[in-house]
């Protein structure tokens, strides 16, 4: 049975390639990309520095090589599997998964040749079917595995996985791209799911079916679940130092609250903190319960404590100063909340540890591969090649966020129930990650996903914890949240609204400001109307206009801040960064107004900074892993920059940690690339900029807002 050896691709890249052409619409067929000769993409947010778009002209030679390609990597993968003596054929997971798998090769094959017809205007000479590498292919499947399979799919339809009907996700590519995951826990108004059943088969067939066994042991993310563990088992024993006092207190009165709803649930949140903190409960330790489920039963203890009847009493009817057991419960569970969020975890270092590794990993890849390795020249440069590197190992190993979306779908099924999108409560926990120093004042600078549940795409609510939070608060003491999720979507316009009318509350008017910052419009990328909008003084009046009619535009300007000093400040704002950074230019470049932007966003919140005096700030949007993180990331660099620069090892761990931490740890992937890229451009142009008349820049700026912030 010896298969003729010719060149072929990685399986992920053949797999990639069959969901691809399985997403093309052949009622409105769009561009087709080839990467590096060996990748098809057929979304137009794949296309990147490596991309090719096909043309019409240059014949059906370049698709049809690549499906050869294809074809011979999964015939040399079926060879693979035929050899193993320890492939398990009664396993409905291997059988469904081939047979899956060769149901997506006959659909290519049609689908190429009608797309090619099309686009040439005449029928391929030799049909897809017709070629050795689907021929041969073919043969052998029929051969050695047909009988071993069930016809079709059919099987899948009876676990139940594809009984969703309507219209949603159909690009393949940007859930792999982990763009819009949240869409699969919350439904429709209607209670319809947001996903079909072609996404569902293809996310099965890229999650059930093993690719490669051996690629599994290699992942460098596979101890992510254990530096997790280590991770909660350090901020258990942070909260509990924290709340030590407050505990203390807590039991002196518990003899006395026995059959107290409220003072029962808070008792099971301190056991399970104190679990999670025992080190005989991390996974290396143990093959039982560990720290991570531990401190996850604490935080579900710690909201079901909230939603007592006795606490809700408490908060809305305050009790009086002799009421001391009262007074006790309700700073405990308020100080266990800000115990939440003031955590600093517990493996910084292990993270960049695993960066390192992973680009060092990527870096030996290129070299096997035969590509020319480049050195960055600066810092910059540098941190977007080692982000290649990291890219470039990873697409070699499962994709992390396509399995934790399959877990979703078979936890729903075998629970029978809807599981809403509730980042803090499903295991993405707020973090304090630096302190900035303005003379004498500190404010923390927060991790925070945004703080809501959410199950259908109109409604979402505050979660307990960051109400405990709030309360926690003493007097003077408030939190700045810089929103950045898009106002103007129908996607996150239900969670903008319950931030911003949070703070609008009585109860939390004084601790909670919610700056809201579009990052998802047409203005902020430039695209659309505004891509051609090349004459400075035409873009300078346009940026103005966003904050003249701010909520339009998707920027929400909150109450307290006086929107009079604002718009006099941007108005002296904007001439000053187009001459300082940008050289009073006539004309700027799409990547000149992105960077414009970015730039003038930091001097804004700077400003807000100093108007608002908060305690504590956020970066948040959904989730705080792409857009939070980098915008946390620009912000440090930016402060940075301002001052002594970014000079030391030390500080560029630091950077990467920000920038890449939440995405590893969270979704085990990198933070995507178009966010990272703008970051970095940013900061290279500011870091460009204060070299060559650093003095100058603090000079004119400071007159306009407060710069002696350090981070």
């Amino acid at each position: 049975m010896a298969y003729k050896e010719k060149q072929t691709i990685a399986i992920q890249d053949a797999m990639d390639n069959l969901a691809a052409i399985a997403n093309l619409d052949m009622d409105n067929p769009l561009p087709i990309g080839i990467v590096k000769e060996r990748r098809i993409v057929t979304s137009e947010e794949e296309f990147g520095p490596h991309t090719v778009e096909w043309l019409s002209g240059e014949g059906s030679e370049p698709i049809v090589a690549i499906l050869d390609l294809t074809y011979r990597a999964i015939h040399q993968h079926l060879l693979a599997i035929h050899d193993n003596p320890e492939v398990d054929w009664e396993s409905d997971k291997i059988r469904k998964g081939i047979a899956a798998m060769m149901d997506l090769v006959g659909e290519s094959a049609d689908k190429v040749d009608a797309f090619l017809a099309f686009r040439l205007g005449q029928p391929l000479e030799i049909p897809i079917h017709s070629r050795e590498a689907f021929k041969a292919l073919q043969t052998f499947y029929f051969q050695y595995f047909a009988s071993r399979i069930p016809e079709g799919i059919e099987g899948w339809e009876e676990e139940g996985f594809l009984d969703v009907s309507g219209v949603g996700f159909k690009d393949f590519e940007a859930i792999q791209r982990d763009l819009e995951y949240e869409l699969f826990y919350i439904r429709k108004e209607d209670g319809q799911p947001y996903f079909d059943p072609q996404i569902v088969r293809n996310i099965k067939l890229s999650c059930d079916f093993d690719l490669n066994g051996e690629s599994f042991e290699e992942d460098p993310l596979l101890k992510v679940r254990t530096m997790q563990d280590r991770d909660v088992h350090a901020s258990a024993g942070q909260i509990l130092a924290e709340c030590h006092s407050a505990i203390g207190e807590y039991y002196r009165q518990a003899h006395s609250l026995i059959g107290h709803g409220f003072s029962e649930e808070l008792g099971m949140a301190l056991m399970a903190l104190f679990l999670a903190a025992n080190p005989r409960h991390l996974l290396q330790n143990t093959l039982g319960k560990s720290s991570f489920q531990y401190f996850d039963d604490f935080l579900s203890f710690l909201r079901r404590a909230m939603r007592t009847a006795e606490y809700q009493k408490l908060i809305a009817y305050p009790p009086d100063p002799s009421d001391k057991v009262s007074l006790v419960l309700l700073h405990l569970v308020h100080a266990l909340s800000k115990g939440l969020f003031d955590r600093v975890g517990g493996v910084k270092r292990e993270t960049i540890g695993l960066i390192y590794r992973t680009m060092r990993r990527g870096e030996d890849e290129k070299k096997k591969e035969g590509e020319r390795l480049l050195k960055g020249g600066g810092l910059w440069n540098q941190l977007s090649l080692d982000d290649e590197k990291m890219r470039a190992l990873l697409a070699k190993f499962p994709n992390g966020p396509l399995f934790k979306i399959l877990d979703l779908i078979r936890e729903e099924q075998e629970e029978d129930s809807y599981i809403p999108f509730d980042p803090i409560g499903q295991g993405n926990l707020p973090l304090t990650q630096f302190q900035l120093e303005r003379g004498t004042k500190k404010t923390q600078v927060i991790r925070l996903p945004c703080p809501t549940r959410q199950s259908v795409i109109n409604k979402a609510e505050i979660v307990d914890e960051f109400r405990g939070f709030l309360r926690s608060f003493t007097k003077g003491q408030r939190h700045l949240m810089i929103n950045l999720q898009d106002r103007t979507s129908w996607k996150e316009f239900a969670r903008c609204k319950a931030l911003e009318a949070l703070q609008m509350s009585a109860e939390c008017s004084s601790e909670l400001i919610v700056l809201t910052l579009a990052k998802d419009t047409a203005f902020y990328y430039q695209n659309h109307e505004y891509l051609n909008l090349h004459q400075a003084k035409d873009f300078l009046k346009a940026l103005g206009d966003q904050f003249a009619s701010s909520e339009e535009c998707g920027i929400f300007l909150p109450p307290r801040l006086k929107k009079a000093e604002l718009a006099r400040f941007s108005e002296a704002l904007v001439p000053l960064i187009h001459e300082l950074f940008f050289e009073g230019k006539l004309t700027l470049t799409r990547p000149n107004r992105e960077d414009f932007i970015e730039i003038f966003y930091q001097f804004f919140i700077l400003k807000c900074i100093e108007m608002i005096d908060p305690s504590s700030i956020s970066f948040t949007c959904k989730d705080g892993i792409d857009v939070g993180a980098t915008a946390t990331g620009a912000f440090y660099g930016f402060i940075q920059l301002l001052h002594s620069g970014l000079t030391n090892k030390e500080e560029h761990d630091f950077l990467r940690w920000l920038l890449y931490a939440p995405a590893l740890l969270i979704r085990e992937r990198v933070v995507d690339a178009e966010r990272l890229n703008r970051t970095l451009s940013m900061l290279e142009r500011v870091d460009a900029c204060m070299k060559k008349q650093g003095g100058e820049i603090l000079k004119q700026l400071g007159e306009l807002v407060n710069l002696q912030v350090r981070s």
